[in-house]
């Protein structure tokens, strides 16, 4: 059995540690994600999260929030899955079919807004000749994962 020592602060120390700084504003440039996109064509999805700062802890844009970019090739399919983290995306380019749970694909193209919940099934289909179906996406991923990894530990 581990030896291990806990520790005791005062409930105003805890409240304050849960006050984080803000993220600093920051700009992503179309031509930055443009090639950093053109980096990684080895696959039919290519995602890139953004991030504040130069870590992995920076992709949690906000608390518990994580935004990224991701592009499906022409005729590239997103097979259908559901998670535990809701999604909000935005298309930007390209045009696409969206599968929402059990209901009809949806056909998607630049300005379109897609609201994912929690556990609803979802997949895309690039339906484009010849340009990438780009979404912005936004999700609670990092906020679901720290729960999930709060369970394993108490496990």
């Amino acid at each position: 059995m581990n030896n291990v020592q806990g520790a005791f602060f005062s409930y105003k120390d805890f409240r304050q540690s849960l006050h984080q700084p803000p993220a600093s504003a920051q700009v992503w440039k179309r031509g930055e994600l443009t090639d950093m996109r053109q980096s990684l064509e080895a696959s039919e999805v290519d995602i890139v999260a953004l991030a504040h700062d130069n870590s992995i802890e920076g992709c949690k844009l906000t608390p518990g929030m994580a935004v990224s970019m991701q592009w499906l090739k022409p005729g590239a399919v997103l097979n259908g899955h559901a998670h535990s983290w809701w999604h909000l995306f935005i298309i930007q380019s390209g045009r696409g079919a969206l599968t929402l749970g059990d209901a009809d694909e949806v056909n998607v193209s630049m300005g379109d807004v897609l609201l994912v919940p929690a556990w609803t099934r979802h997949g895309f289909v690039n339906t484009s000749d010849d340009e990438p179906l780009a979404m912005l996406n936004m999700s609670n991923m990092p906020q679901m994962a720290s729960l999930s990894s709060l369970g394993d530990r108490q496990a």
